[in-house]
């Protein structure tokens, strides 16, 4: 359409260069409840923690996105391990400014199992 703004495209990464893995078998998938959650910037945050669990190797993505579904970022591989990953993430877009105040969504795909966390960006100025 004529004159429709066209959202950037999401910022794209590896799961292995943003998340370490930490030892251990879990019995199941997860991801965690994020933290600092709501994220405030002039508090001190200087970016949001995921964690999640994955019971067996296979592709994973990590997808953060605004209220109205825009995809803001995505972690992605084909094949990681089993086990327990940890990463932080600054809420910038794509052009490296920061994300507006407002309600986001990270979603966890991995197989059949899909879970998602609301975050909140207080303040992020």
């Amino acid at each position: 359409m004529a004159g429709c703004a066209t959202e950037p495209a999401p910022v794209t990464s590896s799961v292995r260069l943003n998340f370490s893995i930490k030892n251990g078998q879990p019995s199941a998938d997860s991801l965690y409840p994020v933290f600092p959650n709501p994220f405030n910037r002039f508090a001190g945050d200087t970016g949001f923690v995921f964690q999640f669990a994955l019971a067996d190797s296979g592709s994973a993505n990590l997808v953060i996105q605004n209220a109205l579904g825009d995809q803001i970022a995505i972690f992605s591989d084909t094949s990681l391990p089993a086990g327990y990953y940890y990463g932080s993430w600054d809420p910038l877009a794509a052009d490296g400014s920061r994300l507006m105040t407002g309600i986001y969504f990270v979603t966890l795909h991995h197989g059949n199992y899909i879970n998602s966390r609301l975050i909140d960006i207080l303040e992020n100025e």
